[in-house]
């Protein structure tokens, strides 16, 4: 059996998400397209994370829940430390997306999703580069 350790990762993330079992569903999709993952139950547990990271994260992934009421702030304060680590954040509506883009998210998705189509979309927005790092 493969260990974490035997594991070549290309990207690593934290799942902000406060249901079990959609975190674990998530973890396994990421985990199969060899991302490192570690998960948070609340945005204090991500702050707490990154830092004991080093805030060497590739992604950040905030639910709905948490980004409408408490995403923000978690958005807000990645951002005083970081440009580098990307935000997606998903939503049960339209509602908060203005709100949490203005923030700092890099992208916004609303449910239902799939597992599959948010492991495409964080792998797409891990390709996009910044406009001045593409003139170059």
């Amino acid at each position: 059996m493969l260990t974490d350790s035997d594991v070549d990762h290309k990207h690593s993330i934290i799942l902000v998400e406060d249901d079990v079992d959609v975190t674990n569903i998530l973890a396994g999709h990421f985990t199969l397209t060899k991302f490192k993952v570690f998960k948070a139950k609340s945005a204090e547990a991500c702050l707490d994370k990154l830092k004991e990271l080093d805030y060497k994260v590739d992604v950040v992934f905030v639910n709905g829940t948490i980004a409408a009421d408490r995403g923000p702030m978690l958005i807000v304060n990645i951002r005083k430390v970081s440009h580098e680590i990307k935000i997606f954040a998903l939503a049960e509506n339209e509602n908060n997306k203005t709100r949490v883009l203005d923030y700092g998210a890099d992208e916004f998705a609303i449910k239902p999703i799939s597992p599959t189509t948010v492991v495409e979309k964080v792998s797409m927005l891990l390709m996009k580069r910044p406009a001045e790092a593409q003139a170059t």
